[in-house]
């Protein structure tokens, strides 16, 4: 059984598997009701036979090396380090513990200690509440008239990608037995190649690369020449943000004419909160998920990073892509119930 999963995980797994008898309505549930990741089948059915065999779902003891460096006075140092400094990264707090980073690691998760990474976030202002929880309130209620109405969006954003760029946080975390939610305020601004994609449930439409700054003619041009194409003949929503180049007169326009009551914008019928990335997938999650594969390899030209975006977008999967378009839903209720406060 993975290490990843904590004792009371496992519990909560075998315990799934004895209610549905079906492992992917183990991981069906589990996604439901719990923010980590599903475990797989393999790992379902490797604890569930192992809590046939043994009754337990501890790990079964291994040949070789004694554990006894995880004394109960080391445990203990662990703990009372964790509790006082939890910013505290696993291999110094092996090296002020003295012992191994497995071991450190190993004595976090018994104690019921996880680490959680930190996400970034933009600050609010205090007009941006109430239009946060406006806005989820009236999406909300288009739900509940058309249940697949998350389906039928197209989340749409642009990006920036650097020759240089790196993600990073891997000795960024905060260690804690539930998730603490730690944010990071960043700026709304960056420099690099500008790339333009929608996600749909049906997977990426894009990319669309801009040779310049985008400026209101450059996206209504894109929209008409790229888009419109694609999704002329289906009955889709369509989102942005309020960037200036969205919010130009005659993209409003063109909007208005092709897509008459069916985007969310600035001044459009579905009027967009500022400041909501943690409400759209494109920003929760696609941007992300992109950078992670493309910046895995430094490309040395412009030409070569576009063609890693390329790739990168063309082998999405398309589950991935639904999975993100209806966790929507989940995202506006949280936002809605906690009066327009940022969502992790």
């Amino acid at each position: 059984m993975s290490s990843r999963f904590s004792i009371q995980e496992r519990i909560e797994i075998v315990l799934l598997y004895a209610k549905f008898d079906n492992f992917e309505e183990v991981r069906r549930q589990w996604k439901k009701h719990f923010t980590s990741e599903a475990p797989n089948v393999r790992a379902i059915s490797s604890l569930v036979t192992k809590f046939r065999e043994t009754g337990s779902v501890h790990d079964r003891d291994r040949p070789g090396r004694s554990r006894s460096v995880l004394s109960a006075e080391t445990v203990e140092m662990v703990h009372e380090l964790l509790i006082n400094e939890p910013n505290t990264p696993v291999k110094a707090g092996a090296l002020e513990v003295g012992i191994s980073k497995t071991s450190f690691h190993r004595a976090a998760r018994e104690l019921g200690f996880r680490p959680y990474r930190p996400t970034t976030v933009v600050e609010l202002s205090d007009d941006d509440f109430d239009r946060r929880q406006e806005f989820c309130v009236t999406f909300l209620a288009k739900v509940k008239e058309d249940p697949g109405l998350a389906d039928k969006v197209i989340w749409s954003d642009e990006s920036e990608f650097k020759l240089n760029g790196t993600i990073n946080r891997h000795n960024c975390c905060y260690w804690a037995s539930t998730n603490p939610h730690i944010q990071i305020p960043v700026s709304q601004f960056a420099a690099g190649v500008m790339v333009w994609c929608g996600l749909t449930s049906a997977g990426i439409i894009g990319p669309y690369f801009f040779d310049d700054n985008v400026t209101g003619g450059k996206y209504l041009a894109m929209l008409k020449t790229f888009l419109w194409p694609k999704i002329r003949y289906q009955r889709m929503y369509f989102q942005q943000d309020g960037a200036s180049s969205h919010y130009a007169v005659p993209v409003r326009d063109w909007l208005d004419e092709k897509l008459p009551a069916r985007w969310l914008g600035r001044r459009g019928p579905i009027e967009w909160p500022a400041r909501s990335p943690d409400l759209t997938p494109c920003d929760f999650f696609l941007w992300g998920y992109l950078k992670d594969i493309v910046y895995r390899e430094k490309s040395a030209t412009i030409e070569q990073l576009r063609e890693r975006i390329s790739q990168a977008c063309a082998e999405v999967p398309i589950e991935i892509c639904s999975n993100a378009c209806q966790s929507v839903v989940q995202r506006f209720e949280r936002c809605r119930d906690a009066g327009g406060q940022q969502q992790p």
